[in-house]
């Protein structure tokens, strides 16, 4: 009996400990989380004793009288007399501020309004134009290369050099080039005999420094073909210093469906 009241004495203690804890507790937390203890309020069950009838006596109400007064106003019809009618004058009452006079708008036609458009300032002074850059000159990546025999370009940058008239020189055959050719390309075959003869021609053509730094576009058949590189060997040994060679050739130009000319001339 005395270990079962032991226990039983702790538990009543906890109890009681935790109780004191919480309302401690309770009275340090604020009033939105504050808890409202139950206890006893005399008051709250007290009912104010209900009046008798006329114990309590109405204020009376005294409505504001104003003298009557007469208006004639102008006869309703002709040959009538004028008509008389009564009204009533309401005074302000004493201390109270002046109405503010009612100003009329003046007359303003509505249409010119709505097509007035607002005026300019007299100082106002229109934007300058922005500057209109110069356009870039396809040409200008073109230019020369005196420590380079040749330059290898593709297929879009031949299509900007012969759309500005570069000069163009077909190395394959002559066969070959009277069968099919860019528009424009001159036949210097370097396999035929008389391609010396057209390269001293080409320089006595353009023997001003100037005429030899102009681009040159030299083509074969594309691939593994080596004659325009041989040609273009040829014309930087003579001092033209602005030679391109067409790496994919005339089957490109073909699928790009560039300009073709048959037989001798260019």
């Amino acid at each position: 009996m005395t270990m079962l009241k032991k226990p039983l004495a702790q538990t009543v203690a906890l109890i009681a400990a935790a109780l004191v804890l919480a309302i401690v507790t309770n009275g340090f937390a604020s009033r939105t989380r504050r808890l409202v203890l139950p206890g006893y309020y005399p008051n709250a069950l007290v009912v104010p004793p209900k009046r008798a009838p006329g114990s309590v006596k109405p204020v009376p109400f005294t409505p504001a009288t104003y003298p009557p007064s007469t208006t004639t106003v102008q006869s309703p019809g002709p040959g009538q007399p004028p008509m008389t009618v009564s009204t009533a004058t309401i005074e302000r009452p004493a201390g109270a501020p002046e109405p503010a006079p009612i100003v009329p708008a003046p007359d303003v036609d509505p249409q010119q309004t709505a097509g007035a458009a607002p005026a300019a300032p007299a100082n106002a002074t229109a934007p300058a134009p922005a500057p209109q850059q110069p356009a870039a000159d396809p040409m200008a990546r073109f230019q020369p290369h005196p420590d380079k025999a040749y330059v290898e370009i593709g297929g879009d940058d031949v299509m900007v050099l012969h759309s500005k008239g570069a000069l163009f020189l077909d190395a394959r055959r002559t066969s070959v080039f009277e069968d099919g050719h860019i528009a424009g390309a001159r036949s210097f075959s370097v396999w035929e005999s008389d391609i010396d003869d057209k390269v001293n021609a080409l320089f006595g053509e353009r023997s001003d420094p100037r005429e030899q730094n102009l681009p040159i576009v030299i083509y074969c058949s594309g691939g593994a073909c080596e004659d325009s590189h041989m040609l273009a060997q040829k014309l930087w040994a003579i001092q033209f210093n602005n030679v391109y060679v067409y790496k994919d050739g005339f089957p490109d130009w073909q699928n790009r469906g560039g300009a073709v000319r048959t037989g001798g001339q260019p």
